[in-house]
This record gives structure tokens, sequence and C-alpha cells, in this order.
């Protein structure tokens, strides 16, 4: 009898025990591709970033813990739709395309789009992309911007790092590129070069899956307003450099 009574002791103690520590503890998956610096990067194992910085403060002011799951930036959506992650946060623009299937905060940023050459390929300028080969990432703006340019090849790939990699063995001609992100990549690749620049046509925002989550989102937009009002928005978009960076 007191076996069976410390037997229920316990379970009653270890369902306890349990409830306590989940209880009013809220996770928030964030999806992101860690392969664009500044916003999101791999430094010392751990992804950081301005994108990474943005949504720990929100998360720590709206009482959420923060778990940052690193994958391909074209499965972000599917990853989402699937319920393997609650939110992207990876410098995703907020597309009439990709609205029909998941909603957005408001815009927290927007950039400038670059055009990279190989240096001293004077032979590539703004007027002569008609025929030429151009490298972006898939799922990307700048797909959708490459496709628009009449004349021109689009040549996609999974990876920016294999872009670059086909730009330098002059498998392709451009890559278009997010301006903060080209810069980051300049600094390791000066066999590259900017050759023309435009303001972004549509902002970067964070994606929820579509219908589901619009108290967090208000909550999150509400976040995004005062850390403008406070200043801690402006702090970290001095501490990653992107001062110049936007539109």
């Amino acid at each position: 009898m007191k076996k069976i009574f410390l037997m229920i002791t316990l379970v009653i103690f270890g369902i306890i025990s349990c409830g306590k520590k989940d209880n009013g503890e809220k996770k928030l998956r964030v999806g992101l591709n860690a392969v664009f610096a500044p916003f999101e990067y791999v430094e010392n194992g751990q992804v950081t970033g301005f994108d990474v910085d943005l949504i720990n403060e929100i998360g720590k002011n709206l009482g959420y813990k923060i778990e940052i799951i690193d994958q391909s930036f074209d499965g972000l959506i599917p990853a989402l739709k699937a319920g393997k992650i609650d939110i992207i946060v990876s410098g995703m623009s907020s597309t009439e395309e990709r609205k029909k299937s998941v909603d957005f905060t408001d815009d927290y940023f927007v950039s400038k789009e670059t055009y990279i050459r190989k240096k001293g390929n004077t032979a590539v300028t703004p007027t002569t992309l008609s025929g030429k080969k151009i490298g972006v990432q898939l799922g990307t703006i700048q797909e959708i911007e490459a496709k628009e340019i009449k004349g021109a090849t689009v040549v996609p790939n999974e990876s920016t790092v294999n872009t670059i990699l086909d730009l330098k063995a002059g498998k392709i001609d451009v890559i278009i590129l997010e301006k903060a992100v080209a810069q980051e990549y300049m600094k390791k690749n000066p066999e590259m070069e900017i050759f023309d620049e435009k303001p972004a046509k549509i902002g970067t925002a964070m994606a929820l899956d579509k219908g589901k989550n619009q108290e967090l989102i208000k909550q999150i937009n509400d976040e995004l307003k005062k850390m403008k009002e406070n200043g801690k928005y402006n702090e970290l978009i001095k501490k990653y450099g992107l001062e110049n960076n936007q539109k």
C-alpha cells in the first residue's frame, strides 16, 4: 500500500514538475536561412545578425522563448505551412504572390538592390543586360526582378555562395543581391564589383501562416513601432552597419 502511495505521489509530483516547467512558457520557432550577413549568418557556431537580434528583442518583450531554425530559403514557406516553424524572419520580401499563402507583419526594412559583375567586365552595364546570364538565389525577390529583364537568362541557385562561384568562373555575367548582403560578400570576394543600384520595390517583413496569427502580427507590429520610437531599432541598424543600405 505504501509502495502504491509512493508511486502515485511520484507520478503526481512528476506531472506537477513538468507543468511548472512548461507553464506559461511560449515558444516561437523562427525559420531563417543564415547566409545573408549582416541580417542572418553563423559566427562561432551560432546564428546571429540583425534579424536575429530583432526577433529576440521582440520575443523577450512579448514573453516568447525564441528557437532559431536554419534551413534553405526556398523551403521556409513550405516549412511554415507544414507547422515546422511558427514565423519566418529571413529578409523575406512581402510580395503579392507570397501573400496568397502567408500573412506579413509591417515592413521592418526596405533595402536597395545591387547589380554585381566580375571586376573589370565593362561589357556588362545597366543597358546591356539583354542576352546576359543573371544569377540569383532561388525564391528571392531578386529572382523576380531578374525575370523582368527582357532578353536575360535567369540562373537561380539554392546557394548565394554557389552563385558567386559561378560569376567568378564566368558561368554567369551578373548577380543581383540586396545591398548590405552584397557588401558583406564583396569583403571576401574582391574580384566582384557593383555596377548598378536600385531601390527595392518591396519591403522586408516577417511571415506567419495565413489567417491563423492575427493577434500575434498585431503584437509584433506594435513592438516594431515601439522599437523605432525608443531608439532600439536604430541601435541595431548601427550595430550591423545598415545606415546607408535603406531606400
